[in-house]
């Protein structure tokens, strides 16, 4: 199976090579961290080993950097002398990681899952162990790790319920897979459930919990930009392309009976950026892109910034997060949480079924069926200020009383890393 993998892995590569190639010469995002993507290791990351074994987590983009962070913060605690290394695969991701993750000595590109790139890096790095963040499944990564003798951990771990379905079409091919893997750390009895099913065996899952609900809470409300006293603030975190026309148009309504209201438009991607702000244009009013405020905010802003989308919940009344109006199943719905803030979301969760089902049921989150019931909730909350923050409170409480995943996860990986 490994060999027909490899195979598929050329064959495609050979067939999308002009893509890629036009991609790399046109797109900058794509070029971010090629050569260490083929197996390039910095010598920055090589004197910061200085010949030690490090601890190497991997988490790909901007949500799995922040939900591994807590965690690395506390690995550094209880093994001071060790190194710690953080690898993704998105430019937002490394870019998050170097600004919000201080504890890592080293942040570098995940290398391609090709046999001879994944051996060159391993042999180089020789990690104490790998921890990989939620559902990261590379296999010719984890035998290799197995080969060198390293032990390697998914931590956080989830199946999305897409995902479980088209894993179950290859259980042969993971259960091989997952023979490489030492040990399964599962957000939920549901996500241990599947990773079972899809071949690997009870001995080695563990359920640790969610380690977005042990995110770092601030002390105090952050104040990004200016708004003027007064003004109430609708802030859509990750929104997605089909989600911004509705929420502007929703917007036009609720201004005529809250003339001061303003919108931060905070889209999941940043190519996205100047389409949104297009459509804002389009919608009547003035583009204020973050980058470029200076001075009280008008009416819509722009979020075209990385690593800020909390600070901006911080801000708000009421957040609305996206990729629930369509089908995308969501994002992460712990930050406006975190913040003490009304969480809305619609009906398209399945990436964050527990959460949102949490949520719900703890009255601290609020799901719409359609644009209507989204403009109805919205109007309500922007009426009824207690009610707003008495849902606000219920969402942080749902964080304080599902707390404990970092800790359950250092128990487990605990064993992995003494020796090494």
């Amino acid at each position: 199976m490994y060999i027909l993998y490899n195979v598929i892995l050329i064959v495609i590569t050979i067939v999308l090579s002009p893509y890629i190639l036009f991609k790399l010469i046109t797109v900058p995002k794509y070029r971010g961290g090629i050569s260490q993507k083929l197996g390039r290791v910095r010598k920055g990351v090589l004197r910061v080993l200085n010949n030690t074994r490090p601890i190497w987590v991997h988490a790909v983009s901007v949500g799995e950097v922040m939900a591994a962070h807590p965690l690395i913060r506390e690995l550094r605690k209880k093994y001071p002398k060790r190194k710690f290394i953080l690898s993704t695969v998105t430019v937002t991701g490394n870019y998050t990681a170097k600004q919000r993750v201080p504890e890592a000595d080293a942040v570098f590109y995940f290398p391609f899952d090709y046999p001879w790139i994944v051996r060159r890096v391993i042999r180089i790095i020789n990690p104490a162990i790998v921890l990989i963040a939620e559902t990261e499944i590379w296999p010719n990564f984890f035998r290799e790790l197995k080969r060198q003798g390293i032990p390697s951990a998914l931590i956080n771990g989830r199946i999305s319920p897409k995902s479980y379905g088209n894993y179950l079409k290859f259980k042969s091919f993971f259960t091989q897979v997952f023979e490489n893997v030492t040990l399964f750390c599962m957000q939920s009895e549901e996500d241990a459930a599947r990773i079972k099913d899809i071949g690997a065996t009870a001995d080695k899952v563990r359920i640790t919990g969610n380690l977005k609900f042990d995110q770092k809470i601030p002390t105090a409300q952050l104040q990004p930009v200016s708004i003027a006293p007064g003004r109430k603030v609708i802030t859509a975190g990750s929104t997605h392309r089909g989600e911004e026309a509705i929420l502007l148009e929703i917007y036009s309504r609720l201004r005529k009976k809250y003339p001061g209201l303003v919108l931060i438009i905070a889209p999941r991607h940043p190519e996205r950026f100047d389409e949104v702000c297009g459509l804002i244009t389009s919608a009547g009013y003035e583009c204020q892109r973050r980058t470029r405020i200076k001075g009280p905010v008008r009416d819509v802003v722009l979020l075209d910034t990385i690593g800020e989308l909390r600070a901006f919940y911080g801000l708000c009344n009421i957040a609305f997060v996206g990729g629930s109006l369509v089908k995308v199943g969501g994002h992460n719905l712990l930050e406006p949480a975190a913040m003490k803030k009304p969480v809305i979301f619609s009906s398209y969760m399945f990436n964050f079924k527990e959460i949102s089902e949490a949520l719900i049921q703890a009255g601290g989150g609020i799901m719409v069926k359609d644009k209507e019931e989204l403009y109805g909730k919205l109007d309500n909350l922007l009426t009824d200020k207690e009610l707003a923050v008495s849902i606000g409170e219920k969402a942080f409480k749902v964080i304080a009383e599902n707390s404990g995943a970092t800790a359950r996860t250092i128990d487990a990986v605990h064993g992995l890393i003494i020796g090494k």
